[in-house]
């Protein structure tokens, strides 16, 4: 066997960077090309037990659907800012999985959101047929960005979820914040068959969608709240046979992790809800939080686990910033931990944002969310942050259908997780957060190959024979 390298360091540059073939030997061959003399710290510098990353492809796990980000409106936009040099070049570095990092999966927005550039809905206010339901909004920006990307990538898989249902539908007679009125379930699953159905006129066909972004909070923007009690019920009686005959996953729950496995018992513990749901998508605002993946992971086997949502944001706008790398660093140390736990696939917030992070609304005193890549528009440039490459060291590498394989690591120090793709290669991704080199060997069976991954810095390996 042998491990292409590909490496991103912090200290010499090096950007998704193959950095040579390596191959394995056996433990015996270690042991007869060892030259090193014992030491205080390693009595037996040949007998390979310290140091190892353990891979055993005999044990497998969960299937990856695929990485990837939002289309938002405001990405659209900042997309739609830059020269069509520009906009060629921004489109294969997400989705060409030569040039670029392979993106093939998507999250798309019901109506408007935070990240749109203003309030709307598809329909005239108090329409209570529908008869003016229309996506023509969608045409200006976020259209013509998903069918640029989809003609770069033909596999992309695309979710969509809603923010706020018209604002006559709601308690509160706005789009921010309340609830849905009971009376309104059924339009509303009708509002969102609409939706999918408009899509799939344009040529968009949709692989899921969640019932609702972050159920539980009353948000500054385009919001709406449901109980465990009232997403089930919409979910069971009205979403569910709306969607029936589409195709189309629903996905439960949308929010932070914390609560991850409590609300899947509310939703795949009624025999009717069950049927409908498919999985449970969560957002990683509220810290860690794996075990809830893994808990969700071992009670559901059969059901999708997808992390929906995830960005960094800062008090400064802009993108050059010192703490970049520790930015990617976070996207690495999430993914490592997530993959492991047990989820399907992953899917960042906003695509790109312009040079000042939007443009945005409602959002006023908040914090400034950044994106892997951010297009300047004023300069015609697209600059690729750190955290792209981190990203990529995942979703470059590690193919649709790629099933996760068990792995143990000698120290935290040293993450790692580890997929067997469909072509029989192992992908093997090793992160250090670290101010120090740390030396690993990977091992399968009795092959291993001895490296150094360099401080702050991310490597992924390709196992072949």
């Amino acid at each position: 066997m042998k491990a292409r390298i590909i490496e991103t360091n912090k200290e010499n540059n090096n950007y998704l960077t193959e950095i040579g073939s390596f191959p394995f030997l056996t433990e015996k061959e270690i042991k007869n090309n060892c030259t090193e003399e014992p030491t205080r710290m390693r009595l037996h510098p040949w007998d390979i037990e310290a140091f190892l990353i353990n891979i055993h492809p005999e044990a497998e796990f969960q299937k990856i659907i695929g990485f990837g980000g939002a289309f938002t409106d405001t990405a659209a936009h900042a997309w739609q800012k830059l020269s069509e040099e520009k906009r060629e070049q921004l489109i294969k570095a997400y989705f060409n999985d030569e040039e670029g990092i392979g993106y093939n999966f998507g999250r798309c927005h019901i109506s408007s959101c935070d990240f749109s550039t203003e309030n709307y809905s598809y329909v005239e206010e108090g329409d209570e047929t529908l008869d003016s339901f229309t996506i023509e909004r969608d045409h200006k920006a976020i259209i013509p960005f998903l069918k640029e990307a989809m003609k770069e990538n033909p596999e992309i898989k695309l979710f969509a979820s809603p923010w706020s249902p018209p604002a006559y539908m709601k308690t509160n007679n706005s789009l921010i914040g309340g609830s849905l009125k009971k009376d309104y379930y059924s339009l509303w699953a009708k509002y969102v068959r609409k939706y999918f159905d408009s899509y799939k006129a344009e040529g968009i066909d949709f692989w899921g969608t969640t019932v609702q972004n972050e159920p539980r909070h009353n948000q500054v923007w385009e919001s709406c709240v449901y109980t465990e009690e009232e997403e089930r019920e919409l979910l069971k009686n009205h979403l569910g046979p709306a969607l029936e005959g589409t195709g189309i996953n629903i996905i439960c729950y949308d929010h932070c992790k914390e609560r991850l496995f409590e609300r899947s018992y509310a939703m795949f513990g009624d025999e009717k809800a069950n049927k409908y749901c498919k999985g449970i998508a969560y957002h990683w605002y509220s810290g860690e939080h794996w075990g809830e993946i893994e808990l969700v992971r071992n009670t559901w086997k059969d059901k999708y686990i997808i992390n929906s949502e995830g960005c960094m944001a800062d008090t400064v706008k802009g993108y050059k910033k010192p703490q970049e790398w520790t930015y990617g660093e976070n996207y690495g140390h999430e993914l490592c931990g997530a993959l492991k736990a047990g989820i399907n696939g992953f899917t960042d917030w906003n695509l790109v944002l312009d040079e000042n992070n939007g443009p945005a609304h409602n959002r006023e005193g908040r914090l400034y969310c950044n994106a892997p890549v951010f297009c300047d528009g004023e300069k015609d440039e697209v600059i690729l942050t750190p955290a792209y490459y981190y990203i990529g060291h995942f979703s470059k590498f590690i193919k649709r259908d790629a099933v996760r394989l068990g792995i143990s690591s000698y120290s935290e120090k040293v993450e790692s997780v580890a997929f067997k793709n469909p072509d029989g290669s192992i992908v093997c991704v090793v992160l250090n957060r670290t101010d120090d080199d740390m030396e690993y060997i990977l091992r399968i069976g009795t092959s291993v190959c001895k490296q150094t991954i360099k401080a702050h810095s991310i490597i992924t390996a390709i196992i072949t024979e």
